[in-house]
């Protein structure tokens, strides 16, 4: 009969801190994972249409805070089989938030930052009764993340797209094609671009050596000296307008001019109220209705005796309408002229008196 070997003390610690430490690296798991390993758990089940970059043990938060982990990933095999169903979720919960995950939360996946790990996120509910163990966390779809490749996609395309142009643009641009295309490859345009550069060169060197009126403007020194004293000169009108000389300084800084000034507005407010209350000529001549109602019937009759001249009718009127009036009136004038004619040469004629004595 073999003797059984005894175990000796050395080799009994190595395999007990081989067990502690096996111990410490399932709580360190427990721990880093946030599945915990204290405590009562319970499971709940969720159905999502994918979990692309989720693994068993990422972390479950409820509005932000962990509460368990993923439990278990598989393929979903339970009618109703719909594109929404796709996969099958069991998460791991601590027992203590059951009664904050209830009939109206909802579960969904959360990528950390833009290229982060995925976790599921739980929205805290506050209607209906908990979920109890085991049952169906309603399941919703992210959109942002789709939306974002979505939109990278297209921004590609785009990118792909104007690079294409730009290609093109450099091409035609490289044969000649288009003013910058001629700019850049034809002879004649560059000389004659050097051309103008040279002149403007000349210009400049013209402008500097005072030659034109803009030269002369910029380098003449008896312009700059007529410039100068005009400052000079308005300098002292205002410093005299400042020291109160002159009409218009005495106008800017006599007190008496505005006390005047001040007079005249009271005055000619105190007028106005006047107007305004019907005093004097003028205020009745503004606000008093009898001057209006005067004025409508001269009006009026203005206007009735001006018909009365076009119609023809009365004396005035055929005095001003009645064409054998207007053709003895010319006869009339032609005997005046005739008869002052024969008299200035024979006066003696018209002057001739005769005395009797009875």
């Amino acid at each position: 009969m073999p003797q059984r070997k005894q175990l000796t003390w050395t080799e009994l610690r190595v395999g007990l801190f081989v067990l502690v430490a096996i111990f410490v690296v399932v709580v360190a798991i427990f721990y880093v994972t946030g599945a915990g390993l204290l405590g009562p758990k319970y499971r709940l089940v969720t159905f999502l249409p994918e979990v692309d970059g989720l693994s068993i043990g990422a972390p479950v938060r409820l509005n932000g805070i962990e509460v368990g982990n993923v439990d278990a990933i598989q393929m979903n095999n339970t009618p109703p089989l719909t594109p929404e169903r796709t996969i099958r979720l069991t998460l791991r919960i601590d027992k203590k938030y059951q009664n904050d995950i209830r009939m109206d939360s909802t579960a969904g996946l959360i990528t950390e930052g833009l290229l982060g790990n995925r976790y599921v996120s739980i929205q805290r509910g506050v209607t209906g009764q908990p979920l109890q163990p085991n049952q169906e966390l309603t399941g919703r779809e992210e959109k942002a993340i789709k939306q974002i490749v979505e939109r990278g996609a297209e921004l590609v395309q785009n990118l792909n797209t104007m690079s294409i142009q730009v290609r093109e643009i450099v091409e035609g641009i490289q044969r000649g094609r288009g003013s910058l295309g001629k700019i850049l490859t034809d002879d004649g345009a560059y000389n004659r671009l050097e051309g103008s550069l040279t002149k403007v060169e000349q210009l400049i060197a013209g402008v500097q050596a005072g030659e034109g009126s803009l030269g002369k403007l910029i380098a003449d020194e008896d312009f700059y000296n007529r410039a100068n004293s005009a400052v000079i000169r308005l300098d002292n009108m205002l410093g005299d307008v400042q020291a109160q000389k002159g009409t218009i300084g005495k106008l800017l800084y006599d007190p008496a001019v505005y006390e005047d000034a001040r007079t005249f507005l009271n005055s000619g407010n105190a007028l106005f109220a006047d107007v305004r209350a019907g005093k004097g000529s003028l205020g009745k001549l503004a606000t008093d209705d009898t001057l209006f109602v005067n004025l409508r019937d001269a009006s009026a009759n203005v206007n009735a005796a001006a018909a009365k001249l076009n119609s023809n009718t009365g004396t005035a009127g055929r005095f001003f309408t009645d064409p054998n009036l207007y053709d003895n009136l010319t006869g009339l004038t032609g005997d005046m002229r005739l008869l002052i004619g024969d008299f200035r040469r024979e006066p003696k004629k018209f002057l001739r008196v005769k005395f009797s004595i009875f």
